[in-house]
């Protein structure tokens, strides 16, 4: 069942219930009027008569019965008058008619008028004083016109009923569909979106409502599909050059070593050449694999509580053990005897990775080989400042830093695969930390990465 036949039942079934309580309730107000306007009259009838007998000889009721029926403006169908006494004296009753049952007068009440209906005929009975003397009259008829009028109300409402409810469904179809329209309009437009179109966005009439806020959100969505697809595309072509570049290397130097006989150090020579090849690609596909964990969202498990200085002071000495020429400085600042403010959850190996990344940029671009780490511990974070005095970026890069594999203009025959920084900030963000760079050209670099403490 789609949207607009639910809309339109549901807005059927509502106004039809609302409907069906109204239709209800003239009919119920109305046979209950009718009934009191009915049995008023019947009580009337009863108390004209009673007057009558009283004020004339009782030897000429009939005489004077007949005169009342006479003169009577509305007469009553099947009517029936029964009289009684303060002693319980039958003193009238209309000719041929039934009397009550004398049980009926002792069940009658000076507050109260007994009322009863057998089949078509409606009948009360109540205690009227008259001068002095407390007298019990009974009084019923046939409510003909009232009846009638009941009936044909019932009808016409019933008939009433079932013609609005096909109006309200009609009219529940229609603007059911002219408020569906929009939601129709959005899913022909994204019907046209593919792989091949992804600039391709919604347009809608009415910005400030919903089904607006609606197309903003999805259109929003759509630039960062785009935006993903585009460095996704960007990613597969450059990873496919960047590992092309060491393997057609690799061959060519060994298929020009095999093409005749060369000496011991010839050989040894390629075989050189070919290990660095070999490292280097072994480094880009490390960061590539690294890079594709990340993106799966599967490097969230088993973090546990590490410290971030001794993660510094290992790379340090990794650092001073492989590369002694390179001098790296480790500063704190701000530093209490409270362990948990250098203390986050995280995995080393990934941290590890990140800072090395940051550090060997900083080595690559510097000249003095020397890099400074300032360790600033906040209330809440660990901030870490990796400042170096190397080339800079150029300002209009600055916003691509972070791209896979974009590189700056002055990096040229400075060897270097574009990932590093890419994947830096997605280990800093798996962290639940920021990473920003400020830089001047040709006076140095700074990179600063927060991370939330345990403190």
């Amino acid at each position: 069942m789609n949207m607009r036949i639910r809309f339109t039942l549901m807005f059927t079934l509502i106004v039809g219930v609302m409907l069906c309580f109204f239709s209800f309730a003239i009919y119920f107000l109305s046979e209950e009027y009718r009934k009191e306007d009915f049995h008023s009259r019947l009580q009337n009838r009863a108390i004209e008569k009673l007057e009558l007998l009283i004020k004339n000889d009782l030897k000429v009721k009939e005489q004077l019965s007949n005169q009342m029926n006479d003169n009577r403006l509305h007469s009553l169908e099947n009517e029936s008058i029964t009289i009684y006494d303060s002693n319980n004296r039958l003193i009238y009753n209309t000719e041929n008619k039934s009397i009550p049952n004398p049980e009926s007068i002792k069940s009658l009440s000076n507050q109260t008028i007994y009322s009863w209906s057998d089949e078509n005929t409606e009948g009360i009975g109540f205690l009227h004083p008259y001068q002095g003397k407390t007298y019990a009259l009974f009084s019923s008829a046939t409510d003909k016109h009232g009846t009638s009028y009941i009936n044909h109300l019932k009808r016409t409402l019933l008939i009433r009923l079932i013609i609005i409810m096909l109006i309200i469904f009609l009219s529940g179809w229609v603007f059911a569909g002219y408020f569906i329209k929009p939601i129709i309009n959005i899913v022909k437009q994204t019907d046209n979106i593919t792989s091949k179109n992804l600039s391709y966005r919604l347009k809608t009439e009415h910005v400030k409502d919903e089904i607006g806020k609606l197309t903003t959100t999805f259109n929003k969505m759509l630039d960062r599909l785009e935006t993903s697809f585009t460095i996704q595309k960007r990613f597969v072509s450059n990873a496919s050059h960047e590992l092309r570049n060491p393997l057609t290397a690799i061959g060519g130097q060994i298929d020009v070593t095999l093409m005749k006989d060369r000496k011991k150090e010839e050989y040894r020579a390629t075989l050189e050449s070919v290990s660095v090849h070999i490292k280097n690609l072994k480094t880009l596909t490390n960061n590539l694999l690294e890079l594709a964990n990340n993106d799966v969202d599967t490097l969230f498990q088993e973090f546990r509580e590490i410290r971030i200085d001794e993660i510094l002071w290992d790379i340090r000495d990794e650092i001073q053990k492989q590369n002694p020429d390179r001098n790296l400085k480790i500063n704190f600042e701000k530093i209490t005897d409270n362990e948990k403010t250098l203390t986050c959850k995280g995995k080393a190996e990934l941290l590890e990775i990140a800072f090395i990344n940051i550090i060997d940029n900083a080595f690559k671009f510097s000249d003095n080989k020397t890099v400074e780490i300032n360790v600033v511990s906040e209330k809440n974070n660990i901030i870490l400042l990796f400042i170096d005095q190397g080339i800079g970026i150029p300002e209009s890069y600055l916003k691509h830093v972070f791209e896979p594999f974009y590189r700056g203009s002055n990096t040229h025959g400075i060897s270097g695969k574009g990932i590093g920084l890419s994947l830096v900030r997605r280990i800093i963000k798996l962290h639940s930390g920021k990473i920003f760079i400020r830089s001047t050209l040709n006076k140095g670099t700074t990179v600063e990465v927060v991370l939330p403490n345990l403190s």
